[in-house]
């Protein structure tokens, strides 16, 4: 898919999601969220859209009513079975505009049950945070979305402009305040497109299989960052491990040493990089 019709993509499901969210949306805020012409929506709206059920008043666009009931929400979520993956006594009608799932398994949710509730509703205010991270003290939040990806629950959320994702068991002591955020539809594509463990706001260990061709280099420090050489092996190779802050920081790093190298963990970092490399191939 080119860049282009991803972004058309992005767009199109961007608007759906919003509006099921229960937002009116005008033309001019959405030219300025995705940064195209008053015409380019207008077709969107017009011809690409045309047949979901959207209508349009004098205060914007929205979802038509009689499409967007309690019972039928309730009734998708109870035969796929996401409804299991809900904290108890959760009120589906406040909350279900706050959720976005990703390849959904199970988490007990029963010790953060009331952060789950508090952060639904400092997403739907759009209301700063200040909450406890693994009993670290983290102000001025902006939450956007409860993530459940392969079935454990995130905050995505931006700091200090940055896009991150905080495991919701860790979370703790959720304060919400009286400021309020203006949503980035950057962000939002962002947490659509990534999944979760890419964008932690913890470090990530990463274990690696150096050839013996370069353990030299490795040998003297300061390739990785945080880097350790925790064995040398029979045929000269060396296991060494790194920590890092994110995960895509040191793919670069490791596209410049392939295949020389080889990601023993996460899985999700060697399957990336495979991914890249595949891609760099079919442009040349």
């Amino acid at each position: 898919m080119s860049d282009k019709s991803e972004k058309l993509a992005f767009r199109l499901s961007d608007i759906l999601t919003r509006l099921f969210m229960g937002e009116v949306l005008s033309i001019e805020q959405l030219m300025r969220d995705y940064q195209v012409s008053e015409k380019t929506l207008r077709r969107d709206f017009n011809e690409r859209l045309i047949k979901a059920p959207i209508v349009r008043d004098a205060e914007g666009y929205k979802l038509a009513p009689t499409r967007l009931t309690m019972p039928s929400i309730q009734k998708v979520m109870s035969d796929s079975g996401l409804s299991s993956l809900l904290p108890k006594n959760i009120n589906m009608s406040q909350v279900y505009r706050s959720l976005l799932f990703k390849h959904p398994r199970i988490e007990d949710t029963e010790h953060f049950d009331s952060v789950f509730n508090l952060l639904a509703q400092a997403i739907r205010s759009q209301s700063v945070v200040s909450m406890m991270y693994n009993q670290q003290a983290v102000d001025a939040v902006y939450p956007y979305l409860l993530v459940n990806d392969r079935g454990i629950w995130y905050l995505a959320a931006t700091h200090l402009g940055i896009l991150y994702s905080y495991r919701m068991s860790k979370i703790t002591q959720v304060l919400q305040s009286a400021e309020k955020y203006q949503p980035d539809a950057k962000i939002r594509e962002d947490i659509y497109r990534q999944g979760m463990e890419w964008l932690t706001a913890e470090n990530a260990d990463v274990l690696l299989q150096v050839d013996q061709d370069i353990a030299s280099v490795f040998m003297g420090g300061g390739v990785l960052p945080n880097q350790q050489i925790l064995k040398e092996l029979a045929d000269g190779s060396l296991l060494v491990s790194c920590r890092v802050t994110k995960l895509g920081d040191v793919i670069p790093t490791l596209k410049a040493w392939m295949p020389k190298i080889e990601v023993l963990s996460p899985v999700s970092l060697k399957l990336e990089l495979i991914r890249e490399l595949n891609a760099s191939l079919e442009r040349l």
